[in-house]
């Protein structure tokens, strides 16, 4: 590649620059409404059928995954995607806004209306994140010069990580504030994501020639594409840890119901889980640096098995006196249990994140990033729905069952990663 000269510079840095400026806000506006720790809690206030508690994360993953392969067949080849990425954050964070002012107008107040309202809301927003995420990709993709891709998105993890962890302060004080507190954090992440949307517009891209193909050439080629045995193996192992999100919302329902861990902890957990994700940002990269995208998501679902291990062992912990004496009381080892819970939930996180952006842009030409992206992210998001399931399992035979299948999934995807490629290191 030739040098890039001053001007050109000057764009890289302008489009690292808000860039990262524009992964932060996003994810601070996601986190302010975290559907495992935030909206789980907002629906059970407003119905006690854990089916649609765990629909909130489904719609989460499975909503924002799915429009991903309509996306890829649309923008591809296109000479600009600057308008697609800033349109579809702009949808995004207008649905939110219709939310907090439903939520300011009416309140809180258990009924089907206003479910369907929220759902709704919900639906729109995950499914505009996830249209606008390829685009955003590709147009990162063309502002970022290769070698320093892996730190621009390592960048946009770390700020997102420190805003997510501001997030969980606000979470905290809010959720304390009871009702009101929720209209609070719908409008905060309304003004973080339209910010978000405004800061996409100063992304410099690089417009490519344009070489969009027919629909059905470009429904031919994809059978070739994902027949390829890294492409297939990523899949198997991706499917798998998503099938192992299974019992995510229910982490913290089953640590306030049941366990009496009080409403304004909630804010606690997120403002650790982010701790979490800023500390183990620098040590994910320096993994994927040495050793690749495999041996990081290896660890990440290591990390993983922790969370349905503490769950069903808190019960027995904090009934045993010797344990119970060492920490207090039952209620201070429920505490702390969970926080390892949601500590390594954030940890997860980071490495995910990470690995989200570099490990599928590694198994793509660059003609073919577009279609591999979104493809690969929809088939995902067909798994990801599996938490809705989670609600079942809970309903009929409760939350250790639903714990106990998410290890047994979280197993099989640990088993099924030694399948994965071995990628080039990212440069950062």
């Amino acid at each position: 590649m030739r040098p890039l000269t001053p001007r050109e510079q000057r764009r890289v840095r302008q489009s690292f620059l808000f860039g990262v400026a524009n992964g932060g806000l996003l994810l601070f506006g996601d986190a302010l409404i975290h559907p495992v720790l935030v909206l789980s809690l907002f629906v059970a206030r407003l119905t006690d059928n854990a089916v649609l508690i765990g629909l909130v994360p489904a719609l989460s993953v499975g909503l924002w995954f799915l429009p991903q392969a309509l996306a890829a067949a649309f923008v591809e080849g296109r000479r600009r995607q600057l308008p697609w990425a800033t349109w579809g954050g702009v949808a995004r964070a207008l649905a939110i806004g219709i939310l907090a002012a439903a939520v300011l107008a009416g309140g809180i107040e258990p009924s089907g209306r206003f479910l369907l309202v929220f759902f709704l809301c919900y639906a729109a927003y995950n499914v505009a994140a996830g249209f606008a995420f390829v685009p955003l990709v590709e147009l990162s993709a063309r502002a970022i010069p290769t070698d320093r891709r892996g730190f621009f998105f390592s960048q946009r993890n770390l700020w997102g990580s420190l805003l997510a962890l501001l997030a969980g302060l606000i979470v905290q004080r809010a959720l304390a504030a009871d009702v009101s507190g929720f209209a609070v954090l719908f409008a905060g992440s309304f003004a973080a994501l339209a910010l978000a949307a405004y800061t996409t517009l100063w992304i410099v891209e690089r417009p490519m020639p344009h070489r969009a193909r027919p629909l059905r050439e470009w429904l031919e080629g994809l059978p070739k594409l994902l027949v390829r045995r890294p492409v297939r193996r990523f899949l198997l192992f991706r499917s798998l840890l998503a099938l192992s999100t299974i019992a995510d919302p229910f982490f913290i329902v089953y640590a306030q119901v049941i366990l009496g861990v009080p409403a304004a902890t909630v804010g606690l957990y997120l403002a650790l889980s982010a701790i979490a994700r800023v500390l183990t940002n620098p040590l994910w990269g320096w993994v994927v640096e040495r050793w690749g995208n495999r041996q990081l998501l290896q660890l990440a679902t290591l990390v993983r098995l922790l969370m349905p291990l503490i769950a069903l062992g808190v019960h027995p912990l904090a009934t045993w006196e010797r344990i119970a004496s060492l920490a207090g009381n039952s209620e201070r080892v429920i505490f702390l249990a969970f926080a390892v819970v949601f500590v390594a939930y954030g940890a997860t996180l980071s490495a995910q994140m990470l690995a989200n952006f570099t490990a599928v842009l590694e198994l793509a030409r660059p003609d073919e990033r577009p279609t591999l992206v979104g493809t690969t992210n929809s088939i995902l998001g067909i798994v990801a729905l599996v938490p809705m399931l989670g609600g079942v399992v809970v309903d009929r035979l409760g939350f250790p069952a639903v714990f106990l299948l998410a290890l047994v999934l979280t197993l099989l995807a640990l088993a099924t990663s030694g399948l994965l490629p071995r990628p080039r290191p990212v440069a950062r």
